[in-house]
């Protein structure tokens, strides 16, 4: 398992209680994949952390192997990771949602040329960002290096994440104009 293959989903916090719970700070926008039996990588991507109990409610995990509060000591602040595949298979995506790891790297054109590439997505009180590394041709006629493309009908068109194309309108040129 490569380091580009793997996704944050969650860090652990202090423990809780006696028996060896842990916070679990959600990370992702996927609750539901946090549930017994579910398995997490360290950032070694070599161990695996097995979830024994999960309590919705509070948020914390119980930890296979770490079910004392000495033992699960041992686990604050270790990000979890998991798998893009098995991102995909656990975290059901509703129309026109799509995932980050799917949405990063795309080249954002307009009608009339390539504008960039999304290196980040903001998340902005209920709407997204997405911040472009502007086209190096572009940033030689002395536009700005990077530049922010709100993700709403106004500018984007249409994504497709298997040729990792967004076309936008192109008042998003306006932006980077702007910029």
């Amino acid at each position: 398992m490569n380091e580009k293959s793997l996704i944050q989903v969650a860090k652990l916090g202090k423990t809780i209680g006696l028996k060896g719970y842990v916070k679990l700070h959600n990370l992702s926008d996927f609750p539901e994949q946090f549930k017994k039996n579910a398995n997490f990588f360290c950032k070694d991507a070599k161990s695996v952390l097995k979830i024994k109990d999960y309590n919705l409610s509070n948020n914390t995990a119980l930890f296979e192997g770490f079910e004392s509060i000495k033992e699960a000591k041992k686990l604050t602040n270790l990000i979890l990771y998991q798998s893009i595949e098995q991102s995909r298979k656990t975290c059901k995506l509703k129309k026109d949602e799509f995932f980050y790891f799917d949405i990063l790297e795309c080249e954002i054109i307009d009608s009339k040329q390539k504008l960039g590439k999304v290196i980040d997505i903001l998340e902005v009180s209920n709407s997204y960002l997405f911040e472009i590394s502007t086209d190096e041709k572009l940033v030689k006629q002395g536009l700005a290096k990077n530049f922010f493309v709100p993700y709403n009908d106004k500018f984007i068109k249409k994504i497709d994440t298997e040729k990792k194309l967004i076309e936008c309108e192109d008042e998003a040129f306006l932006i980077l104009e702007n910029s």
